[in-house]
Formats: C-alpha cells, sequence, structure tokens
C-alpha cells in the first residue's frame, strides 16, 4: 500500500509540472525506464573509483544545483543533472553532464548512481529499486508557509539550515536525528558571494538598467499576480507606482502561477520600466535576489535568504489561516517575517513610499533573524553537504 500511495505522490507531481496529456507520456516511458533499469542492475557493479551523484529539482536552480556545480570541480565524483524538462535539460549541459529524467538513454547513469540528491519531491525515485543507493533531501525553502511532513523512510539524509530549523523538525514532525544534518542552505553560497559583486556586473547583458532602485516582485504560486481587487489593474498599477517614483520593477513569477500570458504581457509592454525575468531568462533566483534593492512577496520563503541582504522587505499578508494551519505546520513561525507587512493595496503603497523614504526599518530584527534561521552564512555551506555525502557513503 505504500509504495502505491507513493506512486500516486509522483504521478500528481507530474500532472502539477507537466499537465495531464505530458503526464501520460512520462508514465508510459518511466514505465520502459523501470523495467529497463530492474533487467540491466543485475548485471552492472558500482564503480570503485567514484561515486556516482546524480542532481535534481523542478528547475535548475537553488540547493541542488549550488552543490552540483560545487561537487563537479572534485574528481573523486562523477556528477550529472537529472532534468525533468526541456528547459532544464538546456540549462544543465551548459554546466555540465546532464540527462532527462525516465529517457531510456538516462538508464546507464542510474545504473552507476550510489547518490541521488534532490532539493523537492523524492517520490520521482518510486520508480527506481531502492537499491545501492542513497537520497539526500536538500529542500528549495524554509519559510513560513505550512509543508507536508517528510517521509524520512523514503530519504537518508535531510539537509537543514540551522540548529533551530533542525529542532522544529524533531518537534513538529518527530524526524529521527539521526537523518538530520545540519548544513546550511547551498543556495546561499551563491548570493554570499554574488552580494560582493558590482550590480553593474550582475546586470550585463540582462537589458535591465543599473541606473535606478530595483524591486523584486516574487509572489509564491498561490496568490497569482496580485492579491486584492482585479489583479491585472491592481499590477498595472504598480507598474505605474513604480514608473512615477523612479524606479526599476522586476517580476519574478512562481514557476506553477496561473496567469493570462497575454494579458500581462500586454501590460508589461506599456513600461520600459517594468521586466518580467522568469527561469527562461534568469534561472539563477540568488543573482536576481543579490541586485534587488527592495524585495516585495507575500509567504515566499524567498525571503529567508533576502535577510542576507540587509534590505527592505514588504510582505502582502494574504490566506494567513490557510499558509500556517490549513497547509501544515510552517517550518518558520509566521512572526518571523521581519519588515513592512501590509494588508491591503492601501497599506502596500504606503510601506513602499516609507522604504523609498526611511530605507531598511527592520535591518536589526532581520539580521537576528538570519543567523535562527541561516545560522552562519559563510558561503561553505555546498562544501558541508559533500561532507555528508562522504560520510553516508564511508559510514
Amino acid at each position: 500500500m505504500k509504495k502505491i500511495k507513493t506512486i500516486k505522490e509522483a504521478i500528481k507531481w507530474l500532472i502539477i509540472e507537466h499537465g495531464l496529456i505530458l503526464t501520460q507520456i512520462f508514465i508510459l516511458k518511466a514505465i520502459f525506464f523501470f523495467f529497463a533499469l530492474v533487467s540491466l542492475s543485475k548485471f552492472v557493479k558500482k564503480s570503485n573509483n567514484a561515486i556516482y551523484v546524480g542532481f535534481t529539482a523542478l528547475y535548475y536552480d537553488g540547493n541542488s544545483r549550488a552543490v552540483f556545480e560545487h561537487l563537479k570541480r572534485d574528481n573523486r565524483f562523477e556528477c550529472y543533472w537529472i532534468a525533468r524538462n526541456k528547459l532544464s535539460y538546456k540549462q544543465a549541459k551548459r554546466h555540465g553532464s546532464a540527462v532527462k529524467l525516465f529517457s531510456l538513454k538516462s538508464v546507464p547513469y542510474f545504473l552507476r548512481t550510489t547518490v541521488f540528491v534532490t532539493s523537492d519531491v523524492v517520490s520521482i525515485f518510486s520508480f527506481i529499486p531502492k537499491e545501492k543507493y542513497t537520497i539526500i533531501q536538500l529542500w528549495h525553502g524554509v519559510g513560513p508557509k505550512g509543508i507536508p511532513p517528510e517521509d524520512y523512510e523514503k530519504i537518508d539524509a535531510r539537509c537543514v539550515t540551522s540548529e533551530y530549523t533542525m529542532q522544529r523538525h524533531i518537534e513538529l514532525w518527530d524526524a529521527p536525528s539521526s537523518k538530520l544534518y545540519i548544513t546550511g542552505f547551498a543556495r546561499m553560497d551563491l548570493l554570499y558571494n554574488y552580494l560582493k559583486t558590482p550590480s553593474n556586473k550582475l546586470l550585463q547583458g540582462s537589458g535591465i538598467p543599473n541606473s535606478k532602485k530595483i524591486c523584486l516582485y516574487a509572489p509564491t504560486f498561490d496568490i497569482g499576480l496580485w492579491p486584492w481587487g482585479d489583479e491585472y489593474e491592481q499590477f498595472e498599477k504598480v507598474c505605474g507606482f513604480c514608473n512615477e517614483n523612479n524606479l526599476t520593477l522586476i517580476l519574478r513569477l512562481h514557476p506553477y502561477a496561473k496567469i493570462k500570458e497575454g494579458k500581462l504581457e500586454k501590460i508589461i509592454k506599456n513600461y520600459e520600466n517594468v521586466y518580467r525575468l522568469g527561469m527562461q531568462k534568469e534561472p539563477n533566483t540568488m543573482k536576481v535576489l543579490a541586485i534587488a534593492d527592495i524585495l516585495i512577496t507575500d509567504w515566499s520563503s524567498i525571503y529567508t535568504d533576502y535577510f542576507l541582504t540587509k534590505r527592505p522587505i514588504i510582505y502582502l499578508e494574504v490566506n494567513k489561516e490557510y499558509y500556517t494551519k490549513m497547509r501544515g505546520n510552517p517550518e518558520i513561525p509566521p512572526e518571523f517575517r521581519a519588515g513592512e507587512i501590509t494588508h491591503n493595496t492601501k497599506e502596500f503603497y504606503g510601506a513602499l513610499k516609507t522604504v523609498l523614504e526611511k530605507g531598511d526599518r527592520f535591518e536589526e530584527e532581520q539580521e537576528k533573524l538570519l543567523k535562527i534561521i541561516h545560522g552562519d552564512v559563510d558561503g561553505k555551506a555546498s562544501e558541508r553537504v559533500v561532507d555528508v555525502i562522504e560520510k553516508l557513503m564511508n559510514p
């Protein structure tokens, strides 16, 4: 029954990522992939010379990407990226070896793999016989939204950000301490280093000018385009406000956000100061955070990363009951959102004016919360994840 439940969960996430029709194709490919893997596995021996590590995430971004790019420089490991869509495959190939999930061409890679590293659901591995390989869960965010409890039977290690979050996992989800490793978020290494780089260098090739303050609007996928009133009409007013106040506005929507593309693009074309910077144009979220002077978000965990910048944050407060209770327990309490919290459009404009006039009024509080949530950010989290891999390979 547990295996059936896991497969159902995998199918659910494939539908979310690819839609019903493409998921049916994926399932057929997965069946052929599974039988090929099982049939050939008994003839393949693991290499004693190198540890094969497969990395995956919804897109080529985040913690998995950070560790992948760090580890591929170490000749003790053979690393490759498991792409779940064409965009990820194309982006990952620029940085190293990559295969497509459930492609028959990827079977030899999976047969040699000793460690799988993921930053989201592990159910995609339910199609693979769990023999002689290890799964490490990095996860993709640490924030105030309720999250489902981890199924610790499916994984061998869960990397967490700090002593505080480790205790949250133990207290809220009865996590076995033996599977928890405090490493910090590997993607924070990227932000840590980007913040040492001048913005004009980070902006090169983006088409975004360096002459204005940059507002980054990055909502989570449940919100849509704007939480109050007609979302398109209100978003256009935000564009106009930024234009009047000499601000550049960058829109970075969640990959799962449901919007009317044509309607949104029509709005953006009317404003020279507004840019849409999605995963296709810039897959590296940490680079986007580094160039932003102000973050506007809601319940997205992205704000805990942004604490490192010591810059202002404006939160759009909406559906608190849903995010903190109905969805489950949050890894980070909602009261840890240090910044300007707004409950309607009027309050939002008031908060944005305050930020423009007074800067970050919550810098000291954000600095304290950063240490609680992420520990000491030192640019070495990826190294600590590698230490976990080595420990699991050599117990």
